[in-house]
């Protein structure tokens, strides 16, 4: 999903700034000399909301993944207490069964 998200967000970002309007009387306008790639680059501030919209999407998919990553820990964190009740558990049924051998000698 990660993947795909980042592919999507570097062909969108490429296509807002291949997209943007340029500034009249700026090298690459209609009825302007043609110019190199350098010097067609969009205003600055072309893609804003395309990058606002980005930005909010990143931060839903860090907030869920940190949900997923918290979960995961509590899940973790109650089987190692349940193994170490389990473990103790074994712990006592042998000491009781060495206890019986003992008392048979």
């Amino acid at each position: 999903m990660t993947r795909a998200f980042g592919w999507s967000l570097a062909l969108l970002l490429c296509g807002c700034a291949s997209n943007a309007p340029v500034a009249p009387g700026a090298a690459g306008a209609p009825g302007a000399p043609s110019a190199s790639v350098a010097e067609r680059r969009p205003a600055a501030d072309a893609c804003s909301d395309e990058v606002a919209r980005l930005k909010g999407l990143l931060a839903a998919e860090t907030a869920e993944r940190q949900k997923l990553v918290r979960a995961a820990s509590r899940r973790e964190e109650t089987l190692r207490r349940q193994l170490e009740e389990m473990k103790a558990i074994e712990r006592g049924i042998l000491d009781r069964d060495e206890a019986k051998r003992s008392q048979t000698r």
